[in-house]
């Protein structure tokens, strides 16, 4: 561990674990392609405009992708998405490409693919992408919005999916 460190990474992770939060996939998709991962690093910036940000590996291989288009979509997942969270988070056999077969997408206004059954999508256009250690936070101005009637949600704690 380097010197520089006031909590270990594995404390710090174990610690985080005990707080829950909304399981999203993230998409993109554009001129360079279409990728999506799963995500719950994400949250509201401000409402005047509306913003949105989330934070992905730097080593992702959505990474660049979402770079290059330049815009994104946050799907927020309803209780009946516990697979389609696995698939987006890699869990499966699914290539990048293949993750999006699992599922009904539509587009908004950015293009980039709109989960059809998400309790909520954001759709953004990318506005900043600031590196942070070994993750990028991307920043997004919401561009539209589509919401489900209310259904439970996913949840993601103590390592584990969770509804309510």
């Amino acid at each position: 561990m380097s010197d520089d460190l006031s909590v270990a990474p594995e404390r710090f992770r174990e610690a985080m674990s005990r707080v829950g939060s909304a399981v999203h996939i993230v998409t993109t998709g554009g001129h360079a392609g279409s990728a999506g991962i799963t995500a719950n690093a994400v949250t509201s910036v401000t409402a005047e405009p509306p913003t949105m940000l989330f934070c992905l590996n730097k080593t992702s291989r959505a990474a660049p992708l979402l770079i290059q288009n330049g815009v994104f979509c946050i799907n927020t997942l309803a209780s009946a998405h516990q697979e389609l969270s696995d698939i987006f988070a890699g869990r499966t056999e699914h290539a990048l490409e293949e993750r999006f077969a699992a599922a009904s997408w539509g587009k908004l206004v950015t293009g980039a693919p709109v989960l059809t059954t998400a309790l909520v999508a954001f759709d953004c256009r990318l506005i900043e992408a600031k590196e942070m250690s070994t993750h990028l936070i991307l920043i997004g101005r919401v561009e539209a919005i589509d919401v489900a009637p209310k259904t439970e949600a996913l949840l993601y704690m103590h390592r584990g999916y969770k509804q309510i």
